[in-house]
């Protein structure tokens, strides 16, 4: 196995364990024995859990690629961290600030693909608000921007709906919920992800007619 394929793994694991329980409660073992692999292995490829939790973070962010460079990683400078993060919200917001004159359906299109890509890690921060302060205040911003930038192209595009802005709420946190909550964070999460693509695409479908 590859150094790559087992950073896959890890990810994966460490994404999971750091929602439920919650990345206080996690420790490198829990994550070896999820991703099986040897405890050794990730303090090969990482000095610390901070050193993990930073990688996640960061290849969550279409933006910005990890550049591996000697192993182990260590924790990543927060000021850097800050950085690509808002760079990749500011893409996020003008991708979606394109929508504005196209259809109802390519907003949903934005949204569902960018929670399926953001939805672990926005549920890290929720689960874990002090871990990384500024990141979860970047975070409260952008559900925000996307509650106002939702409500504003429903007030625009779809004159006819009272409430344009609770709408965007509406919409915002039914997507999220679908995409994030219940994928990795629901009493059923086990049984509902055989589902997952099929109930999306209904929620998706509801979505439409109901603003069609």
């Amino acid at each position: 196995m590859t150094d790559e394929e087992k950073l896959q793994r890890i990810y994966a694991a460490a994404s999971e364990l750091f929602i439920q329980p919650g990345y206080h409660e996690t420790q490198m073992q829990m994550i070896a024995q999820r991703s099986q692999l040897a405890v050794g292995t990730l303090y090969r490829l990482f000095t610390s859990k901070a050193a993990l939790l930073d990688y996640v973070f960061l290849t969550t962010l279409p933006a910005a690629p990890v550049t591996l460079a000697t192993y182990p990683l260590a924790p990543v400078d927060p000021r850097e961290l800050v950085n690509r993060t808002q760079m990749a919200y500011a893409d996020w917001n003008r991708q979606l600030t394109g929508q504005v004159a196209a259809s109802f359906d390519d907003l949903l299109t934005a949204l569902f693909q960018a929670f399926e890509r953001y939805g672990q890690y926005f549920l890290i921060l929720e689960h874990n608000p002090t871990v990384n302060p500024a990141l979860t205040a970047l975070y409260r911003q952008q559900r925000q921007s996307l509650y106002q930038q939702v409500g504003a192209f429903i007030e625009k595009a779809l004159p006819a709906i009272p409430e344009p802005q609770r709408n965007g709420v509406v919409v915002v946190d039914l997507v999220f919920w679908w995409c994030a909550h219940k994928r990795y964070d629901s009493f059923e999460m086990e049984m509902a992800h055989g589902e997952d693509d099929r109930m999306i695409a209904v929620v998706r479908e509801m979505l439409r007619r109901s603003y069609q």
